[in-house]
């Protein structure tokens, strides 16, 4: 079984079918970009596996597969649709709860886990997440409201520099977030067990409140900037 190093990451793409039909299969475009030549001599002994779900048989499978195949993870990376109360994981009609997703990534005892779904980052789905894995999960990156495909990119920023240094700077990551913030709407959350664990409950559900107030749905300042300036050249 491999050894289990900074540079590995498991990509999870829920009910990849749907995603690719909805063109928000991130975790695929994560995965080719990570597979051209520089990425390669960047970081040659990255250990990158994506991981396809579309029935819960199918996925069971797979992960246990995976898990035979490569061990551990430290970081992993869940691509899907969600609410607070839980995670498209399959096909099936019915959510996973957060919880119970904890569960069926214990074996990886990822240390890092980043979530591209909508809600994801609210309080009540963190802690539900980090108590089957709090042994071993140190942070969560999640977006506590509605997430759009642009307002992803600061993940992407902080994984790469995860899997190219095997750390993630603090203020490396609050620059990424804030950046994409001012450029996108989009609030991303970095939670770890102290914040979200007992006694941390009234903190916690601040930050739920704050996400509604910080969240400005999908826009891109720099299409809003072009069609200031277009605006202005046609008054002028």
């Amino acid at each position: 079984m491999p050894k289990r190093s900074g540079n590995d990451l498991l990509i999870i793409e829920c009910n990849s079918t749907k995603l690719a039909a909805d063109g928000i299969d991130l975790g695929a475009a994560f995965t080719r970009l990570t597979n051209n030549d520089f990425a390669r001599a960047l970081l040659p002994n990255r250990r990158i596996v994506l991981v396809k779900t579309s029935t819960e048989d199918k996925l069971m499978r797979d992960l246990a597969e995976t898990f035979n195949e490569h061990g551990r993870f430290r970081s992993i990376l869940i691509v899907g649709h969600s609410n607070e109360a839980g995670l498209e994981l399959t096909n099936a009609p019915v959510l996973c709860g957060w919880g119970a997703l904890g569960k069926w990534l214990k074996p990886f005892e990822p240390e890092f886990i980043f979530l591209v779904a909508c809600d994801a980052g609210r309080s009540t789905a963190v802690r539900q997440l980090f108590e089957p894995l709090k042994k071993s999960l140190r942070d969560v990156y999640a977006s506590p409201v509605k997430l759009n495909p642009i307002q992803a990119a600061p993940l992407a920023v902080i994984i790469g520099e995860l899997l190219c240094t095997g750390k993630i700077d603090d203020a490396n990551s609050v620059t990424a977030r804030l950046v994409s913030y001012m450029n996108t709407g989009g609030p991303i959350y970095r939670w770890s067990y102290d914040e979200t664990g007992p006694g941390a409950e009234i903190p916690a559900k601040s930050w739920d409140d704050l996400a509604k107030v910080l969240d400005f749905g999908p826009w891109d300042l720099h299409q809003r900037i072009d069609e200031w300036m277009q605006r202005g050249r046609r008054s002028s």
